[in-house]
């Protein structure tokens, strides 16, 4: 009787200690997870014709700092293409097919480059720069990179 006692109180404590573990999705994200979440979001959006996914205002703001994405159009329409990826059309190819740097984190700053291939051997490089705000990292710059 003591032992089925003590076995079921250990396993009640296990079970306990297991629930008041973070969770991944309470782990703050890295400059890397919210850019890579913004991609994968955006070139979504892209593919499904979308042309302007940023009308989903809440889901931007997830990743995109609130000047970044206020000036957004009209950086847009000063570039003549999108500035989020550099181009005028996109490839639903881009999707599945992005990649990310590792960031480079200075401080509450973080760059990374996120190329989306083009062709058969060019491809497009967008440098981010993010800052750690409050509500975490967020994407603050974007930048054609030559």
């Amino acid at each position: 009787m003591f032992n089925s006692f003590l076995r079921t109180g250990l396993a009640l404590l296990a079970l306990i200690a297991f629930l008041s573990m973070p969770s991944h999705a309470q782990q703050p994200a890295t400059p890397e997870d919210v850019a890579r979440g913004f991609y994968s979001w955006y070139l979504h959006q892209l593919s499904q014709e979308n042309t302007n996914p940023l009308k989903q205002k809440t889901t931007a703001l997830k990743y995109l700092t609130p000047q970044l994405y206020a000036n957004a159009p009209r950086l847009s329409r000063r570039m003549d293409a999108d500035i989020f990826i550099c181009a005028q059309d996109w490839d639903t190819g881009w999707e599945k097919n992005f990649t990310i740097s590792t960031p480079q984190i200075k401080n509450s700053s973080a760059t990374e480059t996120v190329t989306l291939p083009s062709g058969e051997t060019d491809k497009i490089k967008i440098d981010l720069t993010l800052i750690k705000t409050a509500s975490g990292w967020r994407i603050n710059k974007v930048a054609c990179a030559n």
